[in-house]
């Protein structure tokens, strides 16, 4: 039977109790919780939510999506997070798959569907540990589907997280981050269990990110390396402020570069490595290096194990790597017998057990029989002098196999850009084709589109 409204919202029967420290910041006012989720909950049973339901948002309304993720367990609710720049048909399809009962839309439309959950059926029992959250995977290629993270999941990711960086009472984590992806909502869970405080910004504007920092009580910052480009951009010569922490890198690879000159300019910049299947945090530079090399993460989390298998290939298993992902077909198990997740990643343990991250299995490109990992060949062409980003790419290629393309956006042409790879690059690593755009394609994330860059390559190199 649905628990009445009336109920104390932080009742420890219904809802872990939300420490009184914990502080969720929103346009420069506090929100009153408990107020705000009982107006969510009383909105939600009139609309007829029940236990065991799945509820799906596309309104892109930040505040909304983690005033749900606090509110679900005490319904007994799965929570389904889209994109809201997702291709309507692209939505519907995950809508599907994830078995969606109610979908809150923009401008507070409420839409019913017909559920086909692939899920089990009927109430949760245990709803905080039990309760799912359904995320799409960040990458835009291939079939949908969607990852099923436990709120078990994200809590142990949270607790070593916050182990390792420190969080505590007193301290506020400034969340830019899409709330549609799992580094955005991962801020949240960390400061719920740490008892800090979240400030939200409802997009990522770097102005007001610097206006935040400014303040002096921002303690720790996410951002993917095109947030931290665009931040450097708007900030000029400035330093952050000495109340500024931790800058958790992530999200996408990031150029050796932009990493060096944020540690030479005094930000406090810790790269790491994570994925929605492991909620999260899997590796992380903590504290920040004097000086970086590319890839190099740092040591796995306390929870999580990390070994590299015979393809190369990262493997990690721990509490908060997820079991299932859900598709057109079903749910499926993606864990081996002993709990093993393997990723698409490809990685390196050093002596000393830190992981570096030698980019994904699909990006690896084979040329005169060569194996050649894009990540090494672009951060030597970065280094050259008027290049903003670049990209190494293979396309098809009769004699090679593959034949090296290097995409670039930046001032120097391309007959330079050559001459510099023939000087600082040995003749296996240099790239064959050289294409100048305006900026290479990238996701809402900053991800680059890699499939996407090499049919561009191919057709624009054809052309030619």
């Amino acid at each position: 039977m649905p628990v009445p409204s009336s109920v104390p919202w932080k009742s420890p029967e219904l809802h872990p109790v939300i420490p009184d420290t914990f502080l969720l910041e929103y346009r420069g006012h506090t929100i009153d919780l408990e107020e705000a989720l009982l107006k969510l909950e009383d909105r939600l049973r009139e609309e007829g939510m029940e236990p065991g339901t799945t509820l799906a948002t596309t309104a892109g309304d930040r505040l909304l999506d983690l005033l749900l993720l606090l509110l679900l367990p005490r319904l007994g609710c799965h929570l389904l997070i889209l994109d809201p720049a997702l291709p309507p048909a692209r939505s519907r399809q995950l809508l599907a798959i994830g078995g969606a009962d109610l979908v809150l839309h923009e401008a507070g439309r409420v839409e019913r569907l017909a559920s086909r959950r692939p899920q089990e059926q009927g109430g949760i029992s245990g709803g905080w540990e039990k309760t799912k959250l359904l995320l799409a995977t960040s990458g835009t290629t291939g079939e949908p589907r969607l990852v099923e993270l436990t709120y078990g999941n994200l809590r142990a990711g949270a607790r070593a997280a916050n182990a390792l960086l420190d969080l505590a009472p007193g301290d506020r984590w400034l969340a830019c981050l899409p709330t549609h992806h799992v580094g955005g909502i991962a801020i949240l869970f960390r400061c719920l269990l740490a008892g800090s405080g979240v400030v939200l910004q409802e997009r990522f504007d770097p102005g007001s990110v610097l206006e935040a920092l400014e303040s002096g009580t921002v303690t720790h910052l996410s951002l993917v390396p095109s947030m931290l480009q665009r931040l450097f951009d708007e900030a000029g010569g400035s330093v952050p402020p000495a109340t500024l922490r931790v800058v958790l890198l992530g999200g996408a690879p990031a150029p050796a570069s932009l990493v060096q000159e944020a540690l030479e300019r005094g930000w406090p910049v810790c790269p790491s490595y994570g994925l929605t299947e492991a909620a999260s945090q899997v590796a992380t530079l903590y504290p920040p290096p004097h000086q970086w090399e590319q890839g190099l993460v740092g040591k796995p989390l306390s929870h999580v194990q990390v070994e590299i298998d015979g393809e190369g290939r990262i493997r990690l298993r721990g509490p908060s790597t997820a079991r299932y992902r859900l598709d057109a077909t079903g749910r499926h198990r993606q864990v081996d017998a002993q709990g093993w997740f393997i990723t698409s990643d490809l990685g390196q343990l050093d002596g000393e057990g830190r992981l570096r991250v030698l980019g994904r299995v699909d990006d690896l490109i084979i040329s005169g029989g060569e194996k050649l990992h894009p990540a090494f060949i672009e951060s030597e062409l970065g280094r050259c002098p008027g290049v903003a980003e670049v990209a190494v790419v293979g396309v098809e290629d009769a004699r090679w196999g593959e034949r090296l393309v290097a995409c670039y956006a930046g001032e120097v042409s391309e007959a330079d850009l050559e001459r510099w790879a023939r000087e600082h690059l040995q003749r296996h690593h240099r790239p064959r084709g050289f294409l100048q755009l305006e900026a290479l394609p990238r996701n809402a994330l900053g991800k680059l589109l890699r499939r996407q860059l090499r049919e561009l390559a191919a057709e624009r190199l054809e052309v030619r």
